[in-house]
């Protein structure tokens, strides 16, 4: 099956970049957690999948109560402007949490 864009995207970071990604959605505090739960399990699966370990992406947006949503999609911008001088490539970070928007929206499939 090809990928879809989440896929794609977290494909594209480098190494570096979805480590920090996970590490900053990881440890972030006094924001909606099902948003931070979705990035870091998206960028846990894309280390893994590098590293041999292939499963099945779980549902992103399971991790997001209904009316949590509008909250999330708002962090999810206000997110990568705050922390996008932690990457390398910034713009294929900004990417990801598009994608993850994407997802949580029902607008793309995770994979």
């Amino acid at each position: 099956m090809a990928p879809d864009r989440l896929t794609a995207v977290l494909a594209s970071l480098c190494d570096a970049d979805l480590e920090v990604l996970r590490e900053l959605a990881d440890g972030a505090h006094g924001h909606p957690a099902g948003l931070l739960a979705a990035i870091t399990h998206a960028a846990d699966w894309e280390l893994r999948r590098r590293g041999g370990i292939d499963f099945e992406m779980l549902p992103l947006g399971e991790a997001i109560s209904e009316g949590d949503l509008d909250a999330a999609l708002g962090l999810a911008v206000a997110f990568h402007a705050s922390i996008a001088d932690r990457f390398q490539h910034p713009a294929q970070v900004r990417e990801v949490l598009i994608a993850i928007v994407g997802v949580l929206t029902g607008t793309q499939s995770r994979h």
